[in-house]
């Protein structure tokens, strides 16, 4: 019970260390000219650049999750995460897109980066150590919003964070609602979180946390490409008795979609109907707040704060990850 609820106060300090994070701004790294940005990153690192690739809507976003690097120029801009300081898909990363601009940047809780930082000629900027990246989302998302405006590819980055940090503490002090989600996936062994192109990082998120955090298989997939293929998984009344199904929605979204010529709306709520009539137990959430960032993390923390009670709830320790630290030694 102990790791449980250490895990638990860390997770649900995402506001705060939103807030906190704005102390750097100052001190963050700026670049001219860019054009593009890739974001490096893996796991708890890595979601990050699933956030920012839904935020900027007038920049190309990639998002790099392996060694690979997409072909860049001098005016990509580069976010490398790596928390530890130590992940080698992204370490890897970070020495080939050196090779193409000047324009990089990590972000990282470790002292020991400096030194590579130096050799490789590019700056850093150094959060703060919480133990667990996938508890310290805050810590590495806000520097590189931060990095973002301070390029001036982001207007309202100080405004957002604000925001989303006052409407999260609202959602954590909302403990009987935790509790019946709770009683909802309790018992399933399987999730699925079916989101859209705008709440995909929340459902990736959803997905890493759940895994790791309650040790619960889980999946998710995409509307609108789901309809023409993962519909098709739900064909019996009773075969997906141990499934939750987790959707999220955003109505902006949705409402900007049908104004495109696209009706995602009545599109996601048929296919509502036909799983109901399947006897799958959906769950549907709503974001909330102003700003797409405040929107998407409404979602993802809902997600977070779970995954924690779901794993003190089965009998797990969130804190502790021993197949992934099996494959991290000598990999």
């Amino acid at each position: 019970m102990l790791n449980g609820v250490h895990m638990l106060g860390k997770v649900a300090d995402l506001p705060s260390q939103l807030l906190q994070s704005l102390s750097l701004k100052d001190s963050i790294p700026a670049f001219d000219g860019v054009e593009d940005v890739v974001v490096i990153g893996m796991g708890g690192s890595g979601i990050v650049g699933d956030f920012i690739s839904t935020v900027v809507r007038d920049r190309y976003v990639h998002v790099v999750k392996s060694s690979d690097m997409p072909r860049v120029d001098a005016s990509t801009m580069v976010i490398a995460i790596t928390y530890s300081g130590s992940t080698r898909e992204t370490l890897a990363a970070v020495r080939k897109a050196r090779e193409y601009t000047e324009k990089v940047v990590m972000i990282t809780s470790s002292r020991e980066i400096e030194g590579l930082c130096s050799e490789l000629g590019i700056g850093y900027v150094r959060v703060v150590n919480n133990t667990y990246s996938r508890a310290s989302l805050g810590y590495m998302l806000a520097p590189a919003l931060l990095v973002l405006e301070n390029s001036r590819i982001l207007s309202s980055a100080c405004k957002d964070i604000k925001e989303a940090s006052d409407l999260l503490s609202t959602i954590a002090g909302d403990g009987m609602r935790l509790d019946m989600l709770k009683v909802r996936l309790l018992g399933r062994s399987l999730v699925v979180v079916y989101g859209d192109e705008f709440t995909r990082a929340a459902a990736i998120r959803w997905k890493q946390m759940l895994n790791e955090n309650a040790k619960l298989q889980c999946y998710y997939d995409i509307y609108p490409e789901l309809l023409h293929n993962e519909i098709e998984v739900w064909h019996g009344q009773s075969s997906h008795e141990d499934t939750a199904l987790v959707i999220l929605r955003d109505d902006a979204y949705e409402r900007e979609q049908e104004e495109n010529g696209y009706d995602l709306y009545a599109a996601i709520n048929k296919s509502k109907r036909l799983l109901s009539s399947k006897g799958m137990n959906i769950i549907e959430l709503w974001s909330v707040g102003r700003s797409p960032l405040t929107r998407l993390l409404s979602l993802s923390y809902i997600g977070d704060l779970l995954s924690v009670h779901l794993a003190y709830a089965r009998g797990v320790d969130p804190t502790r990850i021993p197949n992934i630290d099996y494959i991290k030694k000598g990999v």
